[in-house]
This record gives C-alpha cells, structure tokens and sequence, in this order.
C-alpha cells in the first residue's frame, strides 16, 4: 500500500474546518489532520513532518502568517507546501501574503472544497517534482579574486550536501574553466583583474551550452552603475553582498536553481483586430517579416524566479525594410 500524503488542516472556525477536513478525507490517498489555531499548528509541525498545509489566516494565538513564518526558519520545513485562505479575500491579507513568499493564496468565497482538492493535488504533484531536482547534485563555479570572500562562499556553499563547488580566482580564470566544464550555476564577482564579472557573464552567453544557464553576479556596495550596467547587459540575477548574508545568498542560489522557465507558443491570426496594434506596439513598424503569413509565431517566456512573475515575448525579425 502506498504511503498517503499528510496533510494539516489549521482553522479556528469549527464549522469551516469540518467542511475542509471532511471533503479532504474522501480522498484514499490523504491522511488528514487538523488544527485549531496558529499555535496549535505550530505545535503540531514540531511533532510531525506533513507534505503539506492547507491554513486560515485570522486565529486567536497565532494567525496562519505566524505558522508560515515558523515554517521558513526552520530548514526542514520551509520547503513544506503552504496554502492560505482567506474568508473575505481581503486585499491588504492578499498582499501580506504575497509579501511574506506564500505562493499559494485561496479565497474561500470563490472557491469550492473540490477546487480545494484539485489545487492541494496538483500543488503535491508538482511539490514532487521540484523535489526530484533539489536532490540532484548541482555543479556551481564560484568568481571571486578576493581569497578570503571566495573561501567564505566556497565554505558555505559546500555545507549544502547536493552542492559540486569550484572555484576560480579571477575572471579569466573563471571563464576557462567554464570552457572545459559544464556548470549548473555560475556565481561572479564583478571588479577583478584580468576579465570583469560583466565580461565573464558577456562571454558566458555566447558559449555553447551556458544560455539557460544561470549566471549571478554579486556586487559589494552594490553601486549605481554597476547596478546600470548589469540591466544594459540583461543580467537576470544581481545580488548585492552588503544587503545579504551567505545564508541569503545560499537560498537564493537554491531558488534559482529551483526555478524553470516555462515557453509557451501562442499564434496571433493575420485577420484578428489585434494583429497590427500587437506587432507596432511591441516590434515597430520596421519588422516585416511575418506581414504576409496568416498567423505569426510567438514565444512567451515565463521568468519563474521572483514574484510576480513576468512574461518575456520573442518574435525574431530578420528581415527589416
């Protein structure tokens, strides 16, 4: 028989909780708990590990921000999947939310508890997934001419048991290294001798192989136009050192080791009304490649790192009048 999944139900209202905890128990394959408050639930996640944590917001002794928040200061449990719902679907809740890092935010009134269901689903599929790939070993090269700084990376970086760490004392150094090894990440510091942060991640993106592959500079003062310079260059992912700690920094990294960008394809018919205000507002008029086709191909990126998410659209034009 199959392990069921566990899940903590956490409200105060007994009347809601029921309804949840009942519609939940129907399914063969979840082990439902519950909870009457924050505290309670908070209690109870000392006590048992759940695969996810489906929690109301407004409690007497702890709300559902205050669980969530015991969540992420434990390692073992900050992965756990969260869900938090709210009765009136207040917005300053729905901004809470979103600003504590809760991914997963449910408005009682608009949805059923067989919405529910559907969600926590496809929340653990995915939850399971992701899982897979945390635990696969991630090669990391980390830049950085500054000894002491790189040991103080290197050092932390290794007490992640799936983390390959290497490490190169400049730029240049750097970048040869990445000629002759496939890396999963790169992490660069930006003023050294020999070859920049900013020539590293330009040299970077023009080998095979390291196009999708994430490329983190990391500024120590974070100044102006350095901060600049990396937007000109399209760089995706900017840490600057003084504002974190390596602990930071090390959960960043997993984030975004984490996260994957998803393509989507949509055509965009020759005839619709929206066909020329599309094409002018986003490539100019100067793109003419695709004004005789019937449809026109484009790819939408979404940049799944940071919330809110946002959509990249590409539509190659070649030829230009």
């Amino acid at each position: 028989m199959e392990a069921k999944y566990k899940i903590l139900v956490v409200e105060d209202d007994e009347l809601i909780r029921s309804i949840y905890t009942e519609r939940l128990n129907r399914e063969i394959d979840f082990d439902v708990h519950v909870a009457v408050d924050g505290l309670d639930g908070i209690n109870k996640v000392k006590e048992t590990q759940y695969d996810l944590i489906f929690s109301g917001i407004q409690m007497p002794n702890k709300t559902g921000f205050d669980l969530f928040e015991f969540l992420q200061s434990k390692d073992k449990l900050k992965n756990t999947p969260f869900i938090i719902f709210s009765h009136l679907g207040k917005s300053e809740d729905i901004q809470q939310a979103y600003g504590l890092g809760i991914k997963h935010v449910i408005i009682r009134g608009n949805t059923t508890p067989n919405d529910v269901v559907e969600k926590i689903k496809d929340i653990l599929h995915q939850y399971h997934l992701d899982a897979k790939d945390r635990d696969k070993p991630h090669s990391i090269l980390i830049i950085e001419d500054d000894k002491d700084l790189r040991d103080v990376y290197v050092e932390r970086f290794q007490q992640q048991e799936n983390f390959i760490i290497d490490s190169a004392i400049d730029g240049l150094d750097g970048f040869n290294k990445a000629k002759n090894h496939q890396y999963d990440l790169v992490f660069s510091g930006i003023q050294m001798p020999n070859m920049t942060g900013f020539e590293v991640f330009e040299k970077l993106k023009l080998l095979p192989g390291y196009q999708k592959v994430p490329i983190v500079l990391f500024s120590h003062l974070g100044r102006t136009e350095d901060i600049e310079t990396a937007k000109k260059l399209g760089v995706r992912y900017f840490i600057i050192r003084g504002q974190n700690s390596p602990n930071d920094i090390l959960n960043k990294i997993r984030d975004i080791l984490h996260s994957k960008d998803k393509d989507y394809t949509l055509l965009l018919k020759k005839d619709s009304p929206d066909y020329s205000e599309f094409i002018d507002s986003f490539f100019g008029k100067d793109c003419i490649e695709f004004q005789d086709k019937d449809y026109i191909p484009i790819k939408l990126t979404l940049n799944n790192y940071e919330e809110p998410y946002t959509f990249t659209v590409e539509l190659n034009c070649k030829n230009k009048q």
